[in-house]
């Protein structure tokens, strides 16, 4: 009967090794930009560091600014973005 229990507790510690958290990736780094007019969210990304995020960041901004967008914010952070621009639905102007 011992025999049994042990084996049983041995099966559910494999279990819970294979089932346990996956052993994935950290997140990547995300260009968030918050624009006023339109009122729109926009991620560029991802990027492997917060310093790459940062470089590329510029050319973002001029091509939203060249579009007519007017900037609020934006923020470097780690994310994984179901949308890549979010924007109210009465916002009018840059649609990406």
């Amino acid at each position: 009967m011992m025999l049994g229990f042990y084996l049983f507790c041995i099966y559910l510690a494999g279990l819970s090794v294979l089932a346990g958290p996956s052993h994935r990736s950290p997140e990547k780094w995300w260009v968030e930009i918050v624009t006023d007019l339109p009122h729109c969210t926009y991620y560029f990304g991802p990027f492997d560091t917060d310093k790459e995020a940062s470089s590329n960041t510029p050319g973002y901004i001029e091509d939203l600014e060249s579009e007519g967008a007017k900037r609020v914010s934006i923020r470097i952070k780690r994310c994984q973005p179901s949308d890549l621009t979010i924007c109210d639905e009465f916002s009018e102007g840059v649609a990406a």
